[in-house]
């Protein structure tokens, strides 16, 4: 269960971390980013909603902070749902703040270190954002993220 926590937390954290610091970067209309982040989870919790033990519907819930040379340039808010039990598979939606924008990114994840997770819009500067999301799991609870991000 730590290795597919992980992952989600990985999952939502790409999804935010990538765009802030390159929010300040240009004023064209077409823009491409490649941003990696830290992403460290400050709030978790998973919810057993279902029959005791893992079951579908079951969400794990969780926030994390977004750093860049040591700094936090923004934040996530993240909600996963078991969507399969056998396969250790979640549904999240993750969404990203930041100072002139929000990102969100949703996808299905399972607990591989590594995976990719596609970005699904945006707000501010962020809008109409789409690409990709690469997350690496250092840990439980720290992830690097890499976002390739077009706006």
């Amino acid at each position: 269960r730590l290795a597919v926590l992980g992952a989600i937390v990985a999952l939502v954290a790409l999804a935010v971390g990538a765009v802030s610091p390159a929010l300040g970067s240009s004023g064209d209309d077409d823009q491409q980013w490649t941003i990696r982040v830290v992403s460290v989870v400050e709030e978790e919790e998973f919810l057993d909603l279902g029959a005791e033990g893992p079951s579908l519907g079951d969400e794990f819930v969780f926030s994390s902070k977004l750093l860049k040379g040591g700094e936090q340039v923004g934040h996530t808010g993240v909600v996963c749902t078991a969507t399969s039990v056998e396969r250790e598979e979640f549904q999240c939606l993750a969404t990203s703040w930041f100072e002139k924008g929000q990102i969100t990114a949703q996808g299905l994840v399972s607990g591989e270190e590594t995976f990719v997770v596609p970005i699904t819009g945006g707000s501010g500067r962020c809008k109409g954002a789409d690409g990709e999301v690469h997350v690496r799991s250092v840990s439980p609870t720290k992830e690097i993220l890499t976002f390739q991000v077009e706006a």
